[in-house]
């Protein structure tokens, strides 16, 4: 079980993070799901994957934390480091706007929609896996996925077109 737990840990905290929004909170959550799985391995099904059962432990967590804060669920206001040290400042002005624009869009999509996005495109779930956790079929995810894609690919226009048309304004 602890193997599962070191494994399932960087994907949890990212998973923590795009729910909680700030990183020691996010290290909080996952050590202690990371506690709560080790009470409850004894309902752990050993022939499933075990980081959709931890995950759902996690984001139930996650969760409580918020209703306790009264916070809403949000997009993180700090950034997760992604960029290359290496990468010019250039390059990383870049990397750092186009992240804060698609985590903007996927802050502005509905919750179902942002849960499969994030399951898919950031914790790199299967379809099966994520079926396991949503607890539907194969082809919902799929049908799921498919228009959260494509809401988030309008959302990301809006956005191009709103932010065009304000820089117009101010020229």
């Amino acid at each position: 079980m602890e193997q599962y737990l070191q494994e399932a840990f960087p994907r949890g905290y990212i998973a923590a993070f795009r729910i909680l929004g700030n990183q020691e909170e996010s290290r909080e959550a996952c050590q202690e799901a990371a506690l709560r799985a080790l009470a409850a391995k004894d309902r752990y099904d050993n022939s499933k994957p075990f980081y959709p059962w931890f995950y759902r432990i996690l984001k139930n967590l996650c969760l409580d934390r918020v209703k306790q804060k009264k916070r809403i669920v949000h997009t993180p206001t700090e950034e997760l480091p992604l960029q290359s040290p290496d990468a010019s400042a250039e390059d990383q002005l870049m990397q750092h706007q186009q992240q804060r624009a698609l985590i903007n869009a996927i802050g502005q999509l509905p919750e179902s929609l942002r849960e499969i996005i994030e399951l898919r495109h950031f914790q790199d779930l299967s379809y099966e896996e994520i079926a396991d956790i949503l607890a539907c079929p194969v082809g919902t995810v799929m049908s799921r996925l498919y228009r959260a894609r494509k809401a988030l690919r309008e959302q990301m226009k809006e956005n191009l077109n709103a932010s065009i048309g304000e820089k117009e304004r101010y020229a």
